[in-house]
């Protein structure tokens, strides 16, 4: 499939698993976004529930739900999103990546993707390519994935990268609606660069204050990282869904079109 216009890319915070069913400004955002763009042929997926070293792809004509959540309500399971894969897709992901990636069909689509997904395009209709985010690659190693699927965007390939700007599960609480300071800070200076253009300081994001808590860990940073390596130079960037919950936990996210 080729286009004369390039899909969007998209980094999405998925947050809570139960942002799939609560009515909220997450899931409100989501069915907003899937109503907003263009329907893609295909979906290619980076997720941070699929976190490895090195990076993976499924390469199966099928995706096994993952419910790789604990201790949530019922209702959240039975939640049914199982969209076809690509192997077509799958195969020139691959090849695009130049051997630094491996089919893998253990994993499949988890819910840092269906929870997006059941929202955005609920019919389940547009296959999903799932890619998995290397936690063991550098900032400018997940840039240059990013930037090598680039070219699939005018076949057809809409990238969805889900994680996090800020995300620290050991301080998160519960009775919190917004931000802590910190949070707020560290992710206000992530939007700001983006909607310049300059990803410069993301991929610097060790230098932002309060890293430590902001990315206690990387892997639901990074799909940010893959996302704004897809980006062209004549894409414009627009943030949506924008606040902070729990106190630790950032639901801001951005499309480039």
């Amino acid at each position: 499939m080729n286009t004369e216009k390039n899909m969007p890319v998209l980094f999405v915070g998925h947050g809570s698993p139960m942002n799939a069913i609560e009515n909220n400004p997450a899931r409100a955002g989501w069915k907003k976004m899937g109503k907003k763009l263009e329907k893609p042929g295909v979906i290619l997926a980076v997720s941070a529930h699929w976190a490895t070293e090195g990076t993976f792809v499924r390469t199966a004509d099928t995706n096994r739900q993952i419910y790789d959540m604990y201790g949530f309500p019922e209702e959240l399971y039975e939640v049914k999103y199982a969209p076809a894969g690509s192997p077509e897709y799958a195969g020139k992901v691959l090849n695009l990546l130049e051997g630094a990636a491996k089919p893998d069909n253990s994993w499949g689509i988890d819910h840092g993707v269906w929870s997006i997904l059941c929202n955005m395009y609920p019919e389940a209709d547009i296959p999903v390519v799932m890619i998995s985010i290397d936690v063991s690659a550098s900032p400018d190693q997940l840039f240059e994935t990013g930037r090598k699927l680039q070219p699939l965007r005018n076949e057809g390939a809409m990238i969805l990268a889900s994680g996090n700007v800020v995300h620290n599960l050991r301080m998160v609480n519960w009775d919190m609606q917004d931000g802590y300071e910190w949070a707020d800070s560290f992710d206000t200076a992530i939007r700001d660069a983006i909607l310049s253009g300059n990803p410069s300081i993301p991929l610097g994001f060790r230098e932002i204050p309060d890293v430590q808590k902001a990315v206690s860990t990387v892997e639901h940073y990074a799909p940010l990282l893959v996302a704004l390596g897809a980006v062209s130079e004549t894409d414009s960037a627009a943030v949506f869904n924008e606040y902070r919950e729990l106190g630790s936990m950032s639901m801001t996210s951005y499309v480039w079109e």
